[in-house]
């Protein structure tokens, strides 16, 4: 099996999640920072995953390590993977989706080291923030498997709730 992974490029690290589920009617057009458009949210989680089945591919979320919070991050893995009985796996229940979506893959951000990305954090900031979300998103759902972001000079591991931040993979035992 494929998977793909969606959001992709800059627009991650100012999209948020809650803006692309619901009634389409109801979304917010919002102005995208990292390319200068305006983005409608007419295609957002639930039509990812329903696209993603539908072309037999595994979703791959990423996401946003700029300008989102770790209770967004937190909630998103909520939506989409417990079952019911919270108030986001209800809310998707509501939004036509009785099963969880169970998403296993999910991206911790993209390109923080590059100045031009919002949010722009170094290596070992990025490490500590991205360590907190894969601790959150793990509490939610232990199935999930975390892929952390790519550094120029840098190879970033977490292991036993810790993060290594290695010049050379030489660092990383």
């Amino acid at each position: 099996m494929s998977i793909v992974r969606w959001l992709g490029g800059n627009f991650v690290s100012g999209y948020h999640w809650k803006d692309g589920i619901g009634p389409k009617d109801k979304r917010p057009t919002r102005l995208d920072l990292a390319w200068g458009f305006r983005e409608n949210n007419s295609f957002g989680t639930d039509e990812y995953v329903d696209w993603c089945r539908k072309v037999n591919a595994a979703p791959y979320f990423c996401v946003n390590l700029g300008t989102g919070s770790l209770d967004e991050i937190r909630d998103w893995v909520e939506y989409c993977n417990v079952e019911k009985g919270t108030y986001y796996s209800d809310l998707r229940i509501k939004n036509g989706h009785v099963e969880p979506h169970k998403v296993i893959y999910w991206g911790l951000g993209n390109e923080m080291d590059g100045q031009w990305q919002m949010g722009h954090k170094n290596a070992e900031d990025y490490g500590k923030y991205a360590l907190e979300a894969a601790k959150l998103m793990k509490w939610t759902d232990h199935n999930v498997k975390l892929v952390a972001d790519n550094y120029f000079e840098y190879y970033i591991i977490f292991r036993n709730n810790k993060i290594i931040i290695a010049k050379t993979p030489m660092g990383i035992t």
